[in-house]
């Protein structure tokens, strides 16, 4: 990883990460662009053809998984590991609860607007797969839209040869979601998004995903709704000053085993700092299950960045806006940090816990998109419903107004209709 100077490399450094990320989406657009037509050629067969090159299928599964191998699956998970899941499905249902819109009655003498808020009906969560396994995601997506009261929560997951895991079986039964398929990949999200052949279509597509199933759900957006753009993790831990460089290490190893396209940044005070995390990283890399996988990412999208100025710093961990944040030092700064998706205070609150077990959502928005929309929340699967009603009093007192603005822009009838309302 290089270590950039930030007082002499500010603008480098910044065409590196945002040049970055432009590149990886440039390279997996036309490869998802292909995904989606051949899906809409050949429906449910693609799907099949997918799963087969990219999921190891050797025979032919129903997309949809019956109850009974959810129960199949589920009953391979210990008591022990069981009561993990229901401790986290309990701690995020603790933390989200009290979100969600409150209604509102607006009155003045003659109108009255009612603001309410409805849930949206038919959500899928998408839940990541391949080399890892993730119930913790499904819970993450499933929890709020439950509090929401989102009337139909299906979920999918990509599956080895078919065969679903049991941790996301188990928190599947937990949840009470029963509606799951086995199919992942950017090709999931279209299949959902389009309601191909036999899979449902949906309302809103959530969830984190690699980069192609955050392209997927890029170009989907328009035609349901969406979470957020949640692809391939990021991490900045920003020192003040010197902290454990073996902590700091796994908390950058915690978020690169991921995905290879994961960014992972280190910003300390001290060159010192730097080279001693550096060589931490380098000893306990050995014993990463992941390492393959840390690797390349740590080669590919990562940094060190050596600063002086921690308003410079600031500055341009605002302006790459990543997913995660972890601020180790002075906390007294944290209210000048206004970007990331979270941001994690202090020696005891690595990103690791916020993953699993504080409650809070791990997912997130990344590739800078934290500068406009936060993380998942009750709120994101709820809209808002108004309903206004006026008297005869306000038309007559605003009509006039009403009609030249129809005039100042050009549109007669917009001013006919108002005419005509006030001769009633």
């Amino acid at each position: 990883m290089k270590i950039w100077d930030l007082e002499n490399e500010y603008n480098q450094f910044l065409t590196f990460v945002v040049e970055g990320r432009e590149k990886q989406k440039k390279d997996i657009k036309t490869s998802v662009e292909n995904i989606k037509n051949e899906l809409l050629q050949k429906g449910e067969e693609a799907l099949a053809e997918f799963s087969r090159k990219w999921d190891g299928w050797t025979t032919s599964h129903p997309l949809r998984v019956s109850e009974n191998e959810l129960q199949e699956r589920a009953s391979l998970v210990n008591k022990k590991d069981l009561a993990v899941l229901r401790g986290m499905i309990r701690n995020v249902g603790h933390y989200h609860k009290a979100q969600g819109g409150r209604k509102r009655t607006y009155k003045r003498k003659g109108v009255v607007v009612q603001e309410t808020f409805e849930p949206v009906e038919r959500v899928l969560v998408y839940v990541p797969g391949g080399r890892a396994t993730y119930p913790s995601s499904l819970i993450m997506g499933v929890v709020p839209a439950q509090i929401a009261g989102v009337d139909k929560i299906y979920a999918t997951t990509p599956t080895i040869d078919g065969s679903l895991d049991p941790y996301v079986s188990a928190a599947a039964l937990l949840l009470g979601i029963k509606d799951v398929y086995r199919i992942g990949g950017a090709q999931a999200v279209y299949a959902f998004a389009y309601g191909i052949g036999g899979i449902p279509g949906v309302d809103m597509v959530v969830g984190p995903g690699n980069a192609y199933v955050d392209e997927a759900k890029r170009d989907v957006y328009g035609t349901v709704g969406i979470d957020m753009l949640a692809g391939p993790t990021e991490l900045i831990v920003l020192c003040t000053e010197a902290f454990s460089p073996d902590v700091v290490s796994w908390d950058l190893f915690s978020q690169a085993e991921h995905d290879a396209m994961a960014t992972v940044g280190l910003f300390s005070p001290s060159k010192e700092h730097i080279e001693s995390i550096s060589k931490s990283m380098e000893r306990l890399m050995v014993v990463n299950e992941r390492k393959d996988i840390i690797e390349k990412a740590l080669k590919r999208n990562s940094f060190f960045v050596h600063y002086r100025d921690i308003n410079k710093a600031v500055r341009a961990i605002n302006t790459i806006a990543p997913e995660h944040m972890e601020l180790i030092g002075d906390e007294g700064i944290a209210t000048q940090i206004r970007y990331p998706g979270i941001v994690y205070l202090g020696p005891y609150t690595p990103v690791a816990m916020g993953d699993y077990y504080i409650g809070t959502n791990h997912v997130l928005p990344t590739g800078g998109a934290g500068r406009f929309t936060g993380g998942l929340s009750v709120d994101r699967f709820m809209r808002r419903k108004v309903t206004v009603k006026i008297e005869k009093e306000f038309l007559d007192k605003y009509s006039d107004n009403a009609i030249r603005l129809s005039r100042i822009e050009g549109l007669f009838a917009h001013g006919e209709s108002i005419k005509a309302r006030k001769e009633l």
